[in-house]
């Protein structure tokens, strides 16, 4: 279970308001038993990772992974930045994506441009392409609720992908609820804090490591995992960023750091390899 500090006073997410972030966000908050907690949105993950490592009293609500998109690189990249050894994943949380078509204008068919995030725009491109024509231009953004914002100041050929919330936040019309290409689309986020988590009937630990540059090396840090019956839930790599061919290897397993049998999984995987970090045990969502 986790246990939340008192001593938390400010908690960031991924803004602005009215962002997936921000409802896993008022999920996490829940946990916190003070109400006096700062609630502030930051522009990036990156942003967000540093302050956090830079401010005792802080912690973070960033994406994690997307089940259409994939991992989200800027997390983990930034994951492995972190100094602080006290700094873990201490929570998570899965928040179902339902992007809406929003605009100023109350006809569909008066829609030239569209702006969103570039993940946002990519998972609705069946809907785009039925709707609109070949010419329709399609604009990147920092956020799709960035998107929903800047159409207060855009006129009614324009229209953002965001979630339903910013239609009510900014006074927007919907065009169009729904409009995902996958309907099962959802994001997991992540609660990035020093506050202790202790084991519970249902846990799971985050790793990353590299392996030894020799044959094999990959393939005996699984078997690692199979000779203790220690079931496997999410393997993913990124670049090293140090050497070309070399890669860090995200890992998610179930168990906690506190279990003997992880423990023993952990002494073993040190055999054969350069680098571990433990980025935390929480609890499965």
């Amino acid at each position: 279970m986790i246990e939340i500090s008192k001593d938390i006073k400010e908690l960031l997410f991924l803004g602005p308001v009215g962002t997936y972030c921000e409802i896993a966000k008022n999920q996490f908050i829940s946990l916190i038993p003070s109400n006096d907690i700062k609630q502030t949105p930051f522009s990036t993950v990156k942003n967000i990772i540093e302050y956090v490592q830079n401010n005792e009293f802080a912690a973070g609500v960033v994406p994690i992974e997307n089940s259409i998109e994939g991992v989200v690189r800027e997390t983990m990249d930034n994951l492995l930045n972190v100094k602080d050894m006290s700094l873990k994943i201490s929570a998570e949380t899965v928040i179902p994506i339902n992007h809406c078509l929003l605009s100023k204008s109350k006809d569909i068919n008066k829609i030239k441009k569209i702006i969103s995030h570039p993940q946002a725009l990519a998972q609705c491109q069946n809907f785009i392409s039925k709707h609109f024509s070949d010419g329709i231009e399609q604009i990147e953004k920092a956020s799709t609720s960035k998107a929903a914002q800047e159409l207060c100041e855009l006129d009614s050929s324009y229209a953002a992908i965001a979630n339903q919330r910013t239609a009510e936040l900014f006074k927007l019309n919907l065009l169009a609820k729904n409009i995902n290409d996958e309907k099962d689309n959802k994001t997991r986020f992540i609660l990035l804090s020093r506050c202790h988590t202790t084991p519970s009937d249902c846990d799971k630990t985050s790793i990353a490591f590299a392996t030894k540059n020799q044959p094999g090396a990959l393939v005996k840090v699984l078997n690692v995992f199979d000779s203790l019956n220690i079931n496997l839930l999410y393997i993913d790599s990124r670049p090293s960023k140090k050497n070309l061919g070399e890669y860090v290897f995200f890992t998610d397993f179930e168990g906690h750091i506190e279990d003997d049998s992880v423990k023993k999984v952990l002494d073993l995987i040190k055999l054969n390899t350069n680098y571990i970090k433990i980025l935390g045990s929480y609890r499965r969502f």
